[in-house]
């Protein structure tokens, strides 16, 4: 009698089955149609229309261009003044978003021929007093201080923006021949203004799509010449090298190949060769600590710096002086609280401890932590459609 109650009452519960599981889904479908329209990064259709009427409307120069030749002519001059030029100075930071504000101090030194040094004096507004380790240029793959340009930077710059000349004007008291940055569509993305005697980047402004500034770096205070360096930080801590998977120890090469890729996924590494916003692999690097070794994934743009610092282990309970905070909707630590730029943002995922620090608008840093490995850990909604998928399957009338 029950197994022939079961086969006449099976198609009544399995339709009442699906339809509470069309119900879910219908409620997942509007949840993440509502999340969508809500995510930090993500645009609107009136910002889509402007962005497509904007790419329609504007027609990339030529490199014969006049401003485009003479633009990336003073961007090769400061490649070589950053390596070439001995200088002492100080830096300021400033980074601006919808959730406020931060700025901070930098001490750099730099002796022609050698990696820069950067040291933090920490927040300007004695809001959240911090310090930066100081570390060299060659170590994280990137540059120390926000100015400095290196030739890979350059070829990524030239790969994906426009460059071209843009007037006279000045920084740090001194005389500057100014340079814009535009993305294809026009927009401008930065401005730098270089040193006219030297070449060397005196000042930059970054401004997200809608043309609002959102980082500007400058000199404060500027010497030039060897005699004008003094005595430099001592680089703390192990020294940071080239990594190079087990596999390939007999062939070491500097360079990011597709086998060094490779490698470092069979070492347990899970380096993307990009990232979001064209953010390309520049280089890795390592170094061993008490607690195991470190690897440090460099990206760029050819104008935002990522620094994608790995490590094996898990994150258990809280960490002193972070934040627990929302980044696209993913729980990370962050070192201060609603400040994507150049601040540290840290989370756990499949072993893997990752830590971001971005010299990048807001915008991209939240499509770069939601790119790499996170613990997706289901919703409410998500369990209960589940279970509905699994009830329809088992009152399937078809079957």
């Amino acid at each position: 009698m029950i197994w022939l109650y079961w086969r006449r009452s099976r198609l009544v519960v399995g339709m009442a089955g699906l339809a509470l599981g069309s119900l879910a889904a219908l409620v997942l479908i509007a949840g993440a149609v509502a999340d969508a329209g809500n995510r930090p990064g993500s645009a609107t259709p009136a910002a889509v229309r402007r962005a497509g009427a904007m790419q329609r409307g504007f027609t990339p120069p030529s490199a014969a261009d006049p401003q485009v030749h003479r633009g990336l002519a003073l961007m090769a001059a400061a490649v070589t003044a950053c390596r070439t030029v001995s200088y002492r100075g100080v830096q300021i930071v400033a980074w601006s978003s919808a959730e406020g504000s931060s700025s901070y101090l930098l001490d750099v030194w730099h002796r022609s021929g050698e990696p820069e040094l950067a040291e933090g004096d920490g927040d300007v507004d004695d809001r959240n007093s911090s310090s930066h380790t100081p570390g060299s240029a060659a170590g994280s793959g990137g540059a120390v201080g926000v100015l400095s340009i290196s030739p890979g930077m350059l070829d990524l710059l030239r790969i994906n923006y426009i460059i071209e000349y843009a007037g006279p004007g000045s920084s740090s008291d001194r005389p500057a021949q100014i340079v814009a940055v535009r993305r294809r569509d026009g927009t401008l993305a930065a401005r730098y203004w270089l040193d006219r005697q030297t070449s060397l980047p005196l000042r930059r402004e970054m401004f997200d799509r809608s043309g609002h500034r959102v980082s500007e770096g400058a000199f404060i205070d500027l010497e030039l010449g060897d005699s004008s360096i003094g005595l430099a930080p001592v680089i703390q801590g192990q020294a940071w090298s080239t990594y190079i998977p087990l596999s390939q120890r007999q062939a070491p090469n500097s360079r990011p190949t597709a086998a060094r890729l490779t490698g470092l996924h069979a070492d347990g590494w899970p380096v993307p060769s990009r990232l979001a916003g064209n953010m390309v692999l520049a280089g890795v690097t390592r170094t061993a600590t008490s607690s195991g070794q470190v690897v440090d994934a460099s990206y760029s743009d050819g104008l935002s710096v990522v620094s994608v610092f790995m490590q094996h282990g898990e994150l258990s309970g809280k960490l002193p002086g972070w934040h627990e905070e929302q980044v696209g909707g993913l729980p990370v630590y962050s070192t201060v609280p609603g400040q994507l730029a150049d601040e540290g943002l840290a989370w756990s995922a499949h072993g893997v401890v990752f830590t971001v620090i971005a010299d990048a608008p807001p915008e991209a840093v939240t499509e770069v932590v939601a790119q790499l490995p996170h613990e997706r850990h289901d919703g409410l909604w998500t369990r209960v459609a589940r279970g509905f998928k699994r009830i329809g399957s088992w009152f399937d009338p078809f079957d």
